[in-house]
């Protein structure tokens, strides 16, 4: 499938803007801007769209001088920020990064390297998981046992890193696609990286190349809002014209293991009540899913789809 360019000469490198969707994020974003401005292969300009923030995140932003645009919108959430953001870049592609995140300095050079020779729409990379002060505690990559999109819906053999910090795309591709779902939070990313799979091609740099934050305040941790984001996505993702068949027939099986998740989560949290309506919706759909929890109790697992 062609990818749309907004350069016709491909001996041109192309352009790329940052884009930086921050509310109340003043503790952790001039980390995420420096490590814009400290990129191997530079941007063309570092966008911050504040969504409506009280915390003082401006006066984070000035620090940085003309090197960075800051943009201010009425609150309106992480989709509409990040669509702000590319609807005024002026770069060829386009490269997201959440206020809480870190890039790694070769992180652009090596996605734009991957994606321009394989012809892809987007680009991803493996991450580092930190804590709040960057220690690492782990790493997250793109795996799957089979077919990516199949495996995202039922959760079989496949690990998913979200393209909130890591996706690189061609700017004209995003808006053609309607870029991030205004409707999604939480689960914007996974909905954008699922149309992707679908409508265009993906390439992928299995190496850490950027740092994913764990704290106290990550919008993972806000389950009901993760609940409500994932039943759309779902149901906009079996609704997709492009889900091949066999996709399609996991249906009943995906949506069991999704609840399941929820469940565990919600369970996690201690919110008992919650995680039994989650587990009860889960073997509506998928009744063999009640064996395996007798077989198995641990089974019911938090696991966030990205």
């Amino acid at each position: 499938m062609n990818v749309p360019r907004t350069v016709t000469d491909s001996s041109v490198p192309p352009t790329v803007s940052a884009v930086i969707p921050v509310h109340n994020g003043r503790l952790y974003l001039t980390d995420a801007i420096a490590s814009v401005l400290n990129q191997s292969r530079p941007v063309i300009e570092c966008i911050v769209i504040d969504d409506g923030s009280t915390d003082g995140t401006r006066d984070v932003v000035e620090q940085f001088g003309d090197r960075v645009t800051y943009i201010r919108q009425d609150q309106a959430g992480v989709s509409v920020a990040r669509n702000h953001g590319a609807q005024l870049a002026r770069g060829d592609l386009v490269a997201f990064l959440d206020h809480d995140d870190v890039w790694l300095p070769d992180k652009l050079a090596r996605q734009v390297q991957t994606l321009t020779a394989e012809g892809a729409a987007m680009a991803l990379c493996a991450v580092r998981v930190v804590n709040a002060q960057l220690e690492v505690i782990g790493t997250k990559r793109l795996r799957s046992g089979g077919d990516l999109p199949t495996g995202m819906l039922t959760f079989d053999d496949t690990e998913i890193v979200d393209c909130s910090s890591t996706g690189l795309v061609w700017r004209e591709t995003l808006l053609e696609m309607g870029g991030f779902d205004p409707s999604l939070s939480m689960s914007a990313d996974w909905d954008l990286l699922f149309r992707m799979l679908l409508e265009r091609t993906i390439a992928y740099v299995d190496e850490p190349l950027a740092l994913y934050r764990v704290h106290d305040s990550n919008m993972s941790r806000r389950i009901p809002v993760m609940e409500r984001d994932m039943v759309h996505a779902f149901a906009k993702a079996f609704s997709h014209p492009n889900l091949p068949a066999s996709a399609r027939r996991t249906r009943e099986l995906a949506y069991g293991r999704l609840y399941r998740m929820l469940a565990g989560s919600y369970r996690d949290a201690g919110q008992s009540t919650d995680a039994a309506r989650m587990l009860v919706r889960g073997i509506r759909h998928h009744p063999a899913l009640l064996t395996e929890l007798v077989r198995r109790p641990g089974s019911i697992r938090r696991r966030r789809p990205t």
